[in-house]
């Protein structure tokens, strides 16, 4: 069918170019409408995005996929990129009492030596039962720690779980909801061939720009415009329009508008939105993240996933790289993130780098005593404010509709992804979504394309 012959093409300006906006670009894009995105920062992809480094290319923030992950899966089929997906083990453990324990199958929760039998066997029987169990609204109404407490004691509950939920959420760790942890344990037994098997993860070759590249040129290949470094400072309703003002000074008139951004920017972007959807989106709680990457000439552990259970360690995981992907991948070299999860005003979202570093050392020597500063060659230390979204009781009655209460106004972002957590799949997911909500009220004709400067042509 030609265009003419289809529904009347929109001009849509998309706010944000990460995974969530990319997708959403390429499908509008793909459907005949004029297409901008704007992304305020100097690259692409949002936390997926990766930098140059040994010859390659690795993620700022690190990144995987599970085998349940079945939109990005069919977005790379699609976009003609799908043999580059490879699926590889992923050793996991779990860190406590100076021990590093394999913790990547159900019989490895019976050595877990740092509680006694009795709570091993409630963990694992736990984790059977939240493996199985696929109706996630009963959990809805209780707190993780609640639940948890309950289902395994306070002993087993303070020694593993609490003490991962502590590590990720500091003082909001009895604020998260059941739900969130329920997906958690939920999502890791999709990533299994059967119950007792081991768990194998995804990535793309080359990293994650693999994605976002061939993303960016499709759908500039389809005529839409990507400006990146360029961002939207304000939005405002001129009868059936939007009127986008950017960073650089210019106004772009719109049919729609979806922003891609955390939930607050929304509601600095455009003031004006009724005050019950408005608070929504102020409601919002994120925790930030602090990730460094080390380079490094040795491993550090045999572990992909290294979950700290000691809380006297000031960072929340161990993810080595380089466990998943070879060395032989980047030169020989080791790439290492230490991850923490921070609230906004912790102060390592301040701390120099170079004394963030020599903080960890010790606790790195704690994982390995063998460890030595001289084993880094290089480090690199990353900050991102709205990392995670705080998942709190209740939370379905408190997510924001993609459909703004104003006509021509979507939203899609990591906020909006439940019972799931946060991830590049869920991100195209909703992005998919959301561009069959603008069609649909396209079709219902809730929406009346105009006929000002088209959005892809300012």
């Amino acid at each position: 069918m030609s265009p003419a012959a289809g529904p009347p093409r929109l001009r849509v300006g998309v706010i944000g170019g990460g995974i969530a906006g990319l997708t959403a670009a390429y499908r509008f894009a793909q459907r005949g409408h004029q297409v901008t995105l704007w992304e305020r920062g100097p690259r692409l992809g949002g936390q997926a995005a990766a930098f140059p480094v040994l010859g390659t290319a690795i993620e700022y923030f690190y990144h995987h996929l599970f085998m349940s992950d079945h939109d990005i899966v069919q977005l790379m089929n699609e976009i003609g990129i799908g043999d580059d997906l490879i699926w590889l083990p992923s050793p996991v453990g779990f860190f406590a009492d100076g021990k590093i324990y394999p913790l990547s199958g159900a019989f490895d929760l019976l050595r877990l030596g740092c509680i006694p039998l009795i709570d091993r066997l409630r963990v694992g029987f736990t984790t059977l039962y939240l493996q199985k169990l696929r109706d996630w609204r009963r959990f809805e109404h209780v707190t993780a720690a609640e639940w948890l407490r309950r289902a395994v004691g306070q002993r087993a509950f303070d020694r593993v779980w609490g003490a991962q939920l502590r590590a990720k959420f500091g003082p909001r760790y009895d604020q998260v909801a059941m739900v969130w942890f329920w997906n958690k344990i939920y999502l890791r037994t999709q990533s299994r061939p059967s119950l007792l098997a081991k768990e194998k993860l995804g990535y793309i070759r080359g990293s994650f720009n693999t994605l976002i590249d061939r993303l960016a040129e499709v759908i500039a290949e389809q005529g839409a415009t990507i400006k990146v470094g360029v961002g939207t400072d304000r939005l405002e309703r001129r009868d059936n329009e939007w009127l986008v003002r950017t960073s650089e000074g210019e106004e772009v008139t719109c049919d729609v508008i979806v922003a891609t951004v955390p939930s607050p920017i929304l509601a600095k972007l455009f003031p004006d939105l009724p005050e019950d959807y408005k608070a929504k989106l102020t409601g919002a709680v994120y925790q930030a993240a602090v990730t460094m990457l080390l380079q490094t000439t040795r491993p550090l552990s045999h572990i992909y996933w290294l979950n700290i259970g000691d809380p006297s360690v000031p960072f929340t995981g161990i993810i080595e790289h380089t466990n998943f992907i070879g060395p032989e991948h980047y030169q020989g070299r080791h790439l290492i993130y230490v991850s923490k999860y921070v609230e906004h005003n912790h102060p390592y979202l301040t701390t120099p780098d170079d004394q963030l570093f020599a903080e960890y050392v010790p606790y790195l020597q704690r994982i390995n005593p063998a460890f030595s500063p001289d084993w880094v060659e290089r480090y690199w230390v990353f900050r991102e404010y709205a990392a995670q979204p705080i998942i709190t009781k209740n939370y379905s009655a408190r997510i924001p509709e993609h459909r703004t209460p104003l006509p021509g106004l979507y939203l899609a972002n990591t906020a909006q992804i439940y019972p799931e957590d946060r991830g590049t799949n869920y991100s195209v997911r909703i992005g998919n979504v959301v561009a069959d909500l603008v069609e649909q009220d396209l079709r219902a004709g809730l929406l009346r394309p105009g006929t000002a400067t088209a959005a892809s042509n300012p």
